[in-house]
């Protein structure tokens, strides 16, 4: 029998091109799951529902480049129930402001637009101020603010007010241009580090500052999850997790804005915020239940596998790495399914758009309410903030593939592929599974 070209085994395209970009085993072990959705507003989001089924088992050997050669097995058919996507909501009461370098705003306009791109007009604003905005020629600039316009998101690139501030500086004096591109409509003033990503969007994040009083003076804002930066920097909001100001508080403060930074001198960002709010109001930090400043190193896994209905993340492409992008895309799918869990059989739990781990006992001897402290950074620092934590498990005890790539077919249906690595020395062939959600 002839080999087919790829493109006549259009079943396998995803995989392919993941294959591919992944750098995967010639041979891999492949399985296809279809989930169709019960979508219901009676969800309980921290409840992990068991399905008796096993999500391992009649995985077939695939061989991409003789795809003719195997028998697909059909689609396994799985009901989950999850939260009903997010209706319509505007968010252009809310407005960001960013200090970066042009090269790093110009290499994450797919990351912003996933949580500012609205098409429909009624998103948030973004003042983004570019520390060497004078490197760079004007054609240059307005190139990379009709690249972000594109993506269709409300952005204006700035150049730094005083060229003698310091990054931390600018940090704050982009407060100066949000206040300038506000409106009578602006609620809160958010000044974010440029790594600071919503994954469901700002739904949440307009959801938790409504509960707030916008006419008051309100400082809101996260800690650090480790007590030892805490300690070192201070209580005031870590600027990973978002420093939010009401708009009375964000006029006064725009007001004091230099001698702010005279007063505060070289110091960072998120402490000339703290610095200028405590002596020009009333306002104490507000802690908002959702954020993060993320200040967790290496495998961070055990965060993501808890669980957590994070408002935002941090630290995502430099203190760990993780796809932040293909993982949340599922939340425009099932909104706060992200990161949902499920237990399949006794020993799998699949955590949506991050991972399916399959556990070396049955999963009934760990403790699923409490985080696994999978980072390098965790000694006993923690608990004040994400704890009780459980014990790291040693590689023989879990095998987890991660999500790694995901795409919309034509239908509507959105697929995920989980990918395990095997031992290359030993030639073992990699593990994949494909998640594809039904419309």
């Amino acid at each position: 029998m002839p080999i087919r070209p790829p493109s006549q085994c259009p079943d396998l395209d995803f995989l392919k091109r993941v294959h591919s970009e992944q750098k995967l085993s010639d041979k891999v072990r492949y399985k296809k799951v279809c989930i169709q959705p019960v979508f219901s507003a009676d969800v309980d989001r921290n409840t992990i529902d068991s399905v008796p089924t096993s999500l391992f088992g009649d995985e077939v050997t695939v061989n991409i480049d003789k795809c003719n050669e195997v028998d697909i097995p059909k689609c396994m058919p799985v009901k989950l129930h999850v939260p009903e996507p997010y209706g319509e909501y505007n968010v252009s009461h809310l407005i960001f402001g960013v200090s970066t370098t042009f090269d790093r705003l110009d290499d994450e306009v797919g990351t912003f637009a996933h949580w500012l791109s609205r098409p429909s007009g009624d998103g948030a604003k973004l003042i983004a101020l570019i520390t060497d905005y004078s490197s760079h020629r004007e054609n240059e600039i307005r190139k990379l603010q009709k690249k972000f316009r594109k993506a269709s998101i409300n952005i204006d690139l700035v150049k730094p007010i005083d060229d003698s501030y310091t990054t931390s500086q600018s940090h704050f004096t982009v407060l100066s241009y949000m206040l300038n591109s506000s409106s009578p409509e602006t609620q809160w003033y958010g000044l974010l580090d440029d790594d600071t990503f919503f994954p469901r969007g700002l739904k949440p994040l307009s959801d938790a500052l409504a509960k707030l009083d916008h006419t008051e003076d309100y400082y809101v804002g996260a800690l650090s999850e480790d007590f030892r930066a805490v300690s070192t920097f201070g209580f005031m909001a870590f600027g990973g997790a978002g420093a939010y100001l009401s708009a009375p508080l964000a006029r006064t403060l725009g007001s004091q804005l230099h001698k702010c930074i005279e007063e505060a001198g070289h110091t960072e960002g998120d402490i000339i915020i703290r610095h200028c709010v405590y002596k020009n109001s009333k306002a104490k930090l507000t802690i908002l239940p959702g954020l993060f400043q993320q200040d967790l190193e290496d495998d961070v896994s055990g965060f993501f596998e808890s669980g957590v209905q994070a408002i935002n993340f941090h630290h995502w492409k430099s203190w760990y790495k993780e796809p932040v992008v293909p993982m949340a895309a599922v939340a425009s799918y099932c909104g706060d399914c992200f990161l949902q869990r499920w237990r399949f059989g006794v020993d799998t739990i699949f955590t949506n758009g991050y991972s399916i781990v399959k556990y070396l006992y049955d999963t009934d001897y760990l403790d699923l309410n409490q985080m696994e402290g999978t980072w390098t950074n965790i000694a006993g620092d923690f608990d004040f903030s994400i704890g009780p934590l459980r014990r790291k498990l040693v590689p023989d005890e879990k095998k987890s593939y991660k999500l790694k790539d995901v795409e919309w077919s034509d239908n509507g249906d959105f697929k995920q592929l989980y990918v395990w690595r095997g031992n290359s020395k030993a030639k073992e062939a990699d593990g994949i599974i494909e998640i594809m959600w039904q419309r």
